[in-house]
């Protein structure tokens, strides 16, 4: 037989072994699968380097392949910015969130791109994180661009080429 204290214990490591096991089924968040290939003018592959900042502080820098593809992910409720970079080309710069409701946040996403780089000419190339060209959010149950946001700030880094 187990005494009154036995069984107390026993209910109580019961309770804590079914609070942890909620508490990390609640934990468990997905992740957004970026993937693509930097390409130049002419839409060949393009070796360059990606960094990706939270805020203004650097927290990753890796080179695409020599034919510019890439791979990385990102944490569900978390934003970042995304910098590619080549020297003799004018940096792009793409806003992430990856903040989505908690009921959408457990799932896995991919979101497959291309980033065109236009040569820079005789101006020295410069990372350029106030000036972004695009950014990726959730809507309708996916990551998409925000077209309208791209559309004005694509505009914008047109002209500023042209200076």
């Amino acid at each position: 037989m187990v005494s009154k204290m036995g069984r107390l214990l026993l209910c109580v490591l019961c309770a804590f072994w079914v609070s942890i096991s909620f508490a990390q089924e609640n934990q468990a968040i997905g992740t957004l699968y970026l993937s693509g290939k930097v390409v130049n003018e002419n839409k060949r592959g393009l070796q360059s380097t990606i960094y990706i900042y939270r805020g203004s502080e650097l927290v990753r820098e890796f080179p695409t392949t020599k034919i510019g593809k890439f791979n990385f992910d990102v944490a569900m409720q978390d934003s970042i910015t995304l910098v590619i970079y080549e020297a003799e080309h004018v940096s792009k710069t793409i806003l992430v969130s990856t903040k989505i409701h908690p009921a959408k946040q457990k799932k896995d996403h991919m979101f497959p791109f291309f980033i065109d780089l236009y040569p820079v000419g005789r101006i020295p190339s410069h990372i350029d994180l106030d000036r972004p060209v695009g950014k990726i959010v959730y809507a309708g149950g996916q990551f998409v661009y925000d077209s309208d946001f791209m559309k004005k700030a694509n505009a914008e880094l047109k002209e500023y080429i042209k200076e």
